[in-house]
């Protein structure tokens, strides 16, 4: 079988206007900016579009933003133990260095988006649609990606707590690399790739799903 790896192109800015985000409101649009040390924490901020930003050093915990969309942007030590998100839109966006606790992200669309070096907590991507997805060095103790498809995904070098796949459409996504230790709902692993050792690692669950007793 032919893997065909994410296509992502980290975002180029450039003559990015220094700026914060204290008037920020809901529905609001900014483009072209650059936040460094900001806040959006305990703020409720639905359909939200930010293209072509830069944030650095920001805060996130208690965020709310239903609908927010992200295009063209970097997102570098972001931070919040919960971040509520439905339907988050995110196209060509680089996240690294952040910590989010809990990621509320069911029902979102994600095109061209890497995670590096990151620690996230529970990330809730049920019912959502991703392509071309990259996760590189990052921590996650749980990934809901449940009715989710997901296309031209990996998770080099990863290591992940429980990862849930029941009535999950994948295809393309490449496992190898990963570190995982349980698994929810096997028959949505069809469409994925794993090497030899995570094999071994996972003939418990196939397994038990298929009624096998190892004695």
């Amino acid at each position: 079988m032919t893997v065909h790896a994410p296509r992502f192109e980290p975002p180029i800015l450039h003559d990015l206007s220094p700026s914060d985000l204290d008037d920020l409101l809901p529905g609001d649009l900014r483009e072209g900016e650059r936040f460094e040390g900001a806040s959006l924490a305990g703020r409720d901020l639905a359909d939200l579009t930010f293209s072509e930003c830069a944030f650095d050093d920001l805060a996130l915990a208690g965020l709310v933003c239903r609908g927010a969309r992200f295009t063209d942007c970097t997102i570098a030590s972001g931070d919040g133990a919960t971040v509520s998100a439905p339907s988050l839109k995110l196209r060509d966006v680089d996240v690294s260095r952040s910590r989010i606790g809990s990621l509320e992200a069911y029902d979102s669309r994600w095109n061209s988006v890497r995670f590096t070096g990151c620690k996230l907590g529970f990330v809730n991507l049920r019912g959502s649609a991703l392509v071309d997805v990259v996760f590189e060095d990052c921590q996650i103790d749980e990934l809901d990606l449940g009715a989710a498809s997901a296309t031209r995904v990996s998770l080099s070098g990863c290591r992940v707590g429980t990862l849930e796949v029941p009535g999950a459409t994948l295809a393309h996504v490449d496992l190898r690399g990963l570190e995982l230790s349980r698994i929810v709902g096997i028959d949505g692993l069809k469409g994925t790739v794993i090497d030899e050792s995570q094999l071994a690692q996972l003939a418990p669950f196939f397994a038990s799903q298929l009624g096998i007793e190892v004695c």
